[in-house]
């Protein structure tokens, strides 16, 4: 009769946390953004910064289409993006990203076989400079569709940044998210759900600084970029950093760590330059990831 106890009361532990299970997407996508550690609030070397501060998109030198794969952890989905500038007036630029989240679908392989997870949405993001020529404000606008075997809900969310730029070597970057609703999708009675939900809002304040500098007229050898976020309504810090090194003008290797409450996660990554064409890969590690790798190819135009 004891063991009978013990087991039932195990039983019960377990069943608990399962009904606890939460599914995270992240709102941050692109191999190079994860491997800078998310730090890149201030950076514009390319498109895929607008999903970090949307006020960077007014700074990007090139043209280019941004297409990304990324790979929870724990079986938990797979994302796709794709990014491209849409619009650029003098002092004003539009672009338009396209976002899926898919769980059981292409892989049968899952943490909850036999059930689905599809959303889709997509974000308009504006930034301008009118102000001042090395100052930009944007934000991001966003709707997002989402369904399980068994419901479904949509959410729209927005973003607020501001990114100041007073040479071409340094950057500064604020962005305020967490606006809006997000989809949580969660496990509960062996059923996956989706409802619409209030995030917690967050502030990021980050830093960038390139060398050698540009008026030296030579190519950047590192880039080191610095940022912080406070998640409001949570005690602590979350920090963030990330280098780049450059020792060939086709590739580019890159370190990033994620710091604070409850989190301690390295990343590691690599970029391809073949003239148009650039691949870049990041590694998540640490014990708990919530993405576990991504891929990313960006195309000039």
């Amino acid at each position: 009769m004891k063991t009978k106890k013990i087991i039932l009361i195990i039983i019960f532990f377990i069943s608990g946390y399962a009904a606890a299970q939460e599914i995270i997407v992240p709102t941050i996508r692109g191999a190079r953004n994860a491997a800078m550690g998310d730090a890149l609030v201030s950076e514009s070397g390319d498109i895929s910064t607008v999903y970090l501060n949307p006020a960077s998109l007014i700074f990007l030198k090139e043209t280019s289409l941004f297409i990304n794969h990324g790979q929870l952890s724990d079986n938990l989905g797979m994302t796709e993006n794709f990014a491209a500038p849409l619009l650029h007036l003098n002092s004003l630029i539009l672009s338009v990203s396209l976002e899926s989240y898919h769980l059981g679908y292409i892989e049968k392989k899952s943490a909850f076989p036999g059930q689905n997870i599809f959303e889709f949405g997509y974000n308009i993001t504006a930034a301008t400079n009118a102000i001042a020529p090395t100052f930009s404000v944007g934000t991001t606008i966003g709707l997002q569709y989402g369904k399980t075997n068994y419901s479904k809900t949509w959410a729209a969310s927005y973003s607020l940044g501001i990114n100041y730029s007073p040479s071409a070597d340094i950057n500064y970057g604020l962005v305020l998210s967490g606006l809006g609703n997000y989809i949580k999708y969660s496990h509960a009675d062996t059923v996956l759900s989706a409802e619409r939900k209030t995030p917690s809002k967050s502030l990021v304040v980050g830093a960038s600084m390139k060398y050698p500098s540009a008026s030296s007229l030579r190519r950047t050898v590192f880039v080191l970029a610095m940022a912080s976020e406070k998640i409001f309504g949570k005690s602590g810090l979350l920090y963030k950093a990330g280098l780049e090194v450059i020792p060939w003008k086709f590739l580019n290797l890159r370190l990033g760590y994620v710091f604070g409450p409850n989190v301690s996660e390295p990343r590691l990554g690599m970029g391809i330059n073949f003239r148009a064409l650039v691949l870049e890969y990041v590694f998540c590690g640490g014990p708990n990831p919530v993405m576990f790798q991504q891929f990313s190819l960006s195309v000039r135009i």
